[in-house]
């Protein structure tokens, strides 16, 4: 069991920093974990996001020219970040409880319906 969850693990990282479309998140993928949250904090810092500290990251792939990633934060709270090719172009910073509840009313689905997804990070 634990050698099929390092395989999948390791081919999920294996593809995602494959996948990288620009160099901010190549450089973002080449960092250690505890670096990569912490360059992600003072991003939700700077944003005036609720995140004391992030705990985790989520590379989730690329789309027209930007990367999107996901942090969850110490407090559970989790974001969705549109992060493009230049470190001095501006960031776009999603609340993932936003997210859920725009798709939801996108949707048209009532509560006690299926959940709508806002982000993959738990």
């Amino acid at each position: 069991m634990t050698r099929m969850l390092f395989t999948v693990l390791f081919y999920a990282l294996a593809t995602a920093s494959g996948s990288a479309q620009n160099t901010v998140s190549q450089e973002l993928l080449a960092l250690s974990e505890d670096q990569r949250n912490a360059a992600f904090t003072r991003l939700l810092q700077a944003s005036d996001r609720n995140c004391g500290q992030v705990t985790r990251t989520l590379f989730v792939g690329d789309g027209l020219g930007l990367d999107d990633w996901e942090a969850l934060c110490r407090n559970r709270t989790s974001y969705s970040l549109s992060v493009p090719g230049e470190w001095d172009a501006s960031i776009t910073v999603l609340s993932c409880r936003e997210l859920s509840a725009t798709r939801k009313r996108l949707l048209g689905r009532r509560s006690g319906g299926e959940n709508a997804a806002g982000c993959r990070i738990r």
